[in-house]
């Protein structure tokens, strides 16, 4: 029988995958000449219709014009949100003078002499005013720049020029195209501040600050290891070594230095178990866990993958505080969902692909597998377990955690196969083990890492600077690790698709054959857990070419 902790269902899905289609429909094709006015009329119209059919039970009826409807949103909502999106810029570059509101700054390294990061453009000089409201990426000279903080206002001065394309079609010119951005301001300045950031983020950047002196009491003398304690913690950009960022980069563990589901999962888990401790009520539990986890996602800078796992663990907290039915993949449809809505063209970036994605094949394929796994594991059957020893009880719990993290990896390796030959230019045949290794290590270096700022934030530093050395020797391992596992012969091919299209395709094959197989229950006459394993065999063999 299923687990119910593995159920798929989740109405909203209904909604999501027609936006997503809708999206990605205004993505590739501009509105037509003759306006936008047919397609909300038809909206709304298949709106009604779904309305109407579902009163009388016609069911194939409401789910056809529900379907059309969720599309032709998706269209409307990107085209009306972003009207610029398909507008080319033919000028050549030329010295400008904005008015940027800044929605996020790139974490610089301390010697990096530029600051870089994305505004809305809000007032431009002569022959710039068609800039209003459209999305920029900025880099200015921090030496003649003043600070930069979110949410501020900042005239800038500087070149401006269009965005060009990368040749691969997957770097970070794409990355910022993906998010609507069309214009960059190069070799520029920040003149002066006209705003200054909110409140909120004023109290945020001053807590970060806090977090960091914290994280890195104790570490004065191995800066290079605080550098990468901060990355994990706080998504502090990392001054690795070129020989640490390929070891990171060719055993597929990059992302445990982006702040995501596993950073916002361990520190909600160690907030479950203070809170828990401390007989805190299931409601009072939740609104504290979610007030802490918020914070958390802002000091690390709101990424994609914080923010997501925030949403999906709010859902879930609410469903349980609450006693209303939900599950896993339902909270990380509703966040998916949600997110879409504020933000359209996260759909098109890196992260969300990824992320989405990899979630989930864990949800879906990951947990099934474990439970069918953990069917099979039996030891001591000849045993009665009243008489078990305390090392047939450890054996048996180490086994079945260990039969957790591969059915989890395995997961994780089949859905991020493809980004990774897509986005970098890899196969990491050793990232399957490398992340059954390194993940479990990380996740001791983060709770060592919640321990310590959660007896730094009193003043105990002396307390934190213990949890800080041993996260440090944590990380001094997990290093060496990786430096020497990725020598060996066979842990990472260079790779690429033959064509551009199929980094996407393939993610979203992938993702396909996750939620069919799941809505069989991974049946043995629908072939069991094999599809999505041939699919990345035929994807490898068909669509991969090796080699530099």
């Amino acid at each position: 029988m299923p687990s119910p902790a593995h159920s798929i269902r989740a109405p909203l899905l209904w909604l999501l995958l027609p936006l997503m289609a809708g999206l990605s429909a205004a993505k590739i094709w501009p509105a037509p000449g003759f306006g936008l006015w047919p397609f909300l009329i038809a909206a709304g119209l298949s709106a009604l219709i779904a309305g109407w059919a579902a009163r009388r039970a016609r069911r194939s009826w409401a789910l056809g014009a529900l379907v059309l409807a969720g599309t032709l949103s998706g269209y409307l909502l990107l085209q009306l949100r972003y009207p610029h999106l398909h507008a080319r810029e033919n000028r050549p570059p030329r010295e400008i003078t904005l008015r940027v509101r800044v929605t996020e700054v790139f974490s610089p390294t301390a010697r990096a002499r530029s600051v870089s990061g994305l505004g809305t453009v809000l007032l431009a000089d002569a022959g710039g005013e068609d800039l209003v409201g459209q999305r920029i990426y900025f880099s200015a000279v921090r030496r003649i720049s003043v600070p930069l903080g979110i949410s501020g206002q900042y005239e800038f001065k500087g070149v401006l020029e269009p965005l060009p394309r990368d040749a691969a079609g997957a770097g970070f010119n794409d990355y910022l195209a993906n998010l609507g951005v069309r214009q960059r301001l190069l070799r520029s300045r920040a003149a002066r501040e006209l705003k200054p950031p909110t409140k909120i983020q004023t109290l945020v950047a001053g807590l970060r600050e806090r977090l960091e002196v914290i994280l890195r009491h104790g570490l004065d003398r191995h800066p290079q290891t605080a550098s990468l304690y901060l990355a994990m913690l706080l998504g502090e950009k990392a001054a690795l070594s070129p020989e640490q960022e390929n070891a990171f980069m060719r055993s597929g563990t990059f992302h445990v230095f982006s702040v995501s589901g596993l950073h916002v999962g361990v520190i909600a888990l160690a907030l479950h178990m203070l809170l828990f401790l401390l007989r805190v009520p299931r409601r009072p539990e939740a609104l504290i866990t979610l007030a802490v986890l918020w914070v958390y996602v802002q000091v690390t800078g709101g990424g994609t993958p914080s923010v997501r796992a925030y949403v999906m663990i709010a859902f879930l907290l609410c469903s349980r505080a609450f006693r209303l039915p939900g599950n896993a993949f339902a909270a990380l449809t509703a966040a998916a969902f949600c997110t879409l809505l504020v933000d359209p063209l996260q759909l098109f970036s890196t992260g969300f692909q990824m992320s989405y994605s990899v979630v989930t094949a864990l949800i879906l394929f990951g947990g099934p597998l474990a439970d069918r796994w953990l069917e099979n594991w039996q030891p001591f059957t000849l045993v009665p377990r009243p008489e078990w020893r305390w090392w047939h009880h450890l054996i048996n719990g180490v086994g079945r955690k260990v039969i957790s993290a591969t059915a989890g990896c395995w997961a994780a390796f089949l859905a991020s196969t493809a980004s990774g030959i897509g986005f970098f230019g890899l196969f990491s045949l050793g990232s399957f083990v490398a992340n059954l290794v390194i993940l479990p290590i990380s996740t001791l270096a983060l709770i060592a890492g919640f321990l310590s700022l959660l007896a730094g934030l009193p003043g105990l530093l002396s307390v934190s600077g213990l949890f800080n050395s041993a996260a440090a020797l944590i990380i001094i391992a997990a290093d060496w690790l990786l430096r020497h596992g990725t020598t060996l012969p066979g842990v990472y091919f260079p790779a690429r698709f033959r064509a551009e299209w199929l980094a996407p395709a393939s993610l979203a094959l992938m993702t396909a054959v996750m939620l069919a197989g799941a809505s069989g229950r991974w049946a043995g006459r629908y072939g069991g857990f094999w599809p999505p394993v041939v699919l990345l065999v035929l994807l490898l063999i068909l669509g991969v070419k090796f080699g530099g």
